[in-house]
């Protein structure tokens, strides 16, 4: 039934995508439901509650409109059923912030084209030629205009630290840290949210590179026709995956991926990297292997040194008008057919949605293992009677501030101790105390910047 609804409803769905986006895994949808897999396999719900947040993935946190007023107008044009819109007051769940900024994370529309990224050229987004332009339909090339197509984009593991990016590593680390640190519950709950939209949009980024065309440099898989008007463009292997899994059936991850380095997540010299994998492992529409004259050797050319083809491929069985499928293990990487003495490769909706199945858990594993990597950092406070103590593990230079929090909620410096791996220090703690909590800002044992963070309710065993 699932195959059969993304076939049916590939050509009923109402336009999504806007003339000239470069969109990704849908954003309300895939990106979102990818956002919400990572947190519940991740640390996200214990890290909450270690530096106060109670609830965790469900604690209600707070953006007042009057705050961030663009943010809030961005959300107001996501829609409210998808979960990720906070009320009038600006007031939604931890989880509910994280999936907003994963969804966000294309607005405005031209930081779409930042999240492309050939491991093979270390190239993002490159403007197709006119040639593909030309082979578009009139109604759909006057809604696109070479124009509105960005001629071309950062690679996608740069975009994720690069200043000109709303949700970039500098801005996840000093709102985490000031969702520690701020005097009251009403700031900490502000930033804390704050954090969790950068998250998000990081997480997005990562996610668009379990894509196959966005890793191949197949720009031109993104001007397809998917049914719902001449501005309905886009990926069909993308909508595809919307139409299966929608939000809430995105996969689970498989594992949870750990790497040393942020951009060893997206690709790294071993391969490794979410990018590497994907853009190694299967074909995208326009980089299948090219048509061939069969022959005594018919290998056909390939794109890309990977995926190989068998040493012989079952022609007599692509000879037959359904032709045959080319697979890894037990997943569709193509069909081809023999027609006229030539052998042609293509992928369908049903091969394609094989691959979704496959990719989906794979992408959610390097967003959990992500997440985790953001939140690596954890500080050990324990109480010694009037006083607590605090120790850390993966911690290189910088500095810790500890802060007591009184009965209001309020927080405030008791000391500030130097960073390193080990005991750190003890401290004094005010006779009103209930909670102490402390952050680091520095940097890891790798010398990656770093947020460090933990806690301790005073009285508790």
């Amino acid at each position: 039934m699932k195959r059969v609804a993304a076939t049916l409803l590939l050509a009923l769905t109402p336009a999504a995508l806007f003339a000239g986006q470069a969109h990704a895994w849908e954003a309300q949808t895939t990106q979102a439901g990818l956002a919400e897999q990572a947190a519940l396999g991740s640390r996200l719900h214990k890290r909450l509650v270690a530096i106060g947040f109670d609830g965790g993935l469900f604690e209600l946190l707070t953006i007042p409109p009057a705050d961030a007023p663009v943010l809030i107008q961005n959300l107001k044009l996501l829609s409210p059923t998808h979960g990720s819109v906070p009320d009038g007051r600006g007031r939604q769940t931890a989880l509910a912030w994280l999936a907003a900024g994963a969804a966000l994370a294309d607005i405005p529309a031209r930081h779409g084209a930042n999240h492309f990224f050939d491991p093979a050229t270390q190239k993002g987004w490159q403007r197709p030629g006119r040639a593909l332009v030309d082979s578009l339909s009139d109604k759909i090339r006057e809604a696109v205009g070479r124009s509105n197509v960005p001629a071309s984009g950062m690679a996608a593991p740069d975009w994720v630290t690069a200043k000109d990016n709303p949700f970039n590593l500098a801005q996840f680390l000093d709102q985490y840290g000031k969702a520690v640190s701020a005097p009251t519950p009403g700031e900490r709950s502000r930033h804390m949210a704050a954090a969790l939209v950068a998250a998000g949009g990081i997480l997005h980024v990562l996610g668009d590179m379990g894509v196959p065309s966005r890793v191949r440099g197949d720009e031109a898989a993104h001007f397809d026709a998917l049914g719902g008007g001449p501005d309905d463009l886009g990926s069909r292997f993308e909508r595809i995956a919307a139409l299966a899994h929608g939000r809430l059936g995105v996969p689970a991850p498989s594992k949870v991926v750990t790497r040393d380095h942020l951009r060893d997540y997206f690709t790294n010299a071993a391969g490794s990297g979410l990018a590497d994998v994907i853009s190694r492992s299967f074909f995208s529409p326009n980089t299948l292997p090219a048509s061939t004259r069969v022959g005594d050797e018919t290998k056909p050319r390939l794109a890309r040194p990977q995926p190989v083809l068998p040493k012989r491929l079952n022609l007599m069985a692509a000879s037959r008008e359904e032709g045959t499928t080319l697979r890894s293990g037990d997943v569709c990487l193509a069909r081809y057919r023999v027609e006229h003495g030539v052998v042609s490769f293509h992928l369908d909706d049903e091969c394609m949605l094989e691959q979704v199945d496959v990719i989906l858990p794979e992408v959610s594993a390097y967003e959990a293992g992500l997440l985790d990597f953001l939140l690596r950092g954890e500080l050990a406070v324990t109480q010694q009677g009037s006083q607590v103590s605090v120790s850390a593990d993966g911690i290189g230079a910088g500095e810790v501030d500890v802060l007591a929090e009184d009965a209001r909620g309020v927080r405030t410096s008791i000391g500030k101790l130097a960073g390193k791996a080990g005991d750190l220090g003890k401290l004094n703690v005010p006779a009103d105390t209930v909670r102490v909590v402390a952050v680091f800002r520095g940097a890891d044992l790798a010398g990656e910047p770093m947020v460090a963070v933990g806690g301790v309710t005073i009285g508790s065993k």
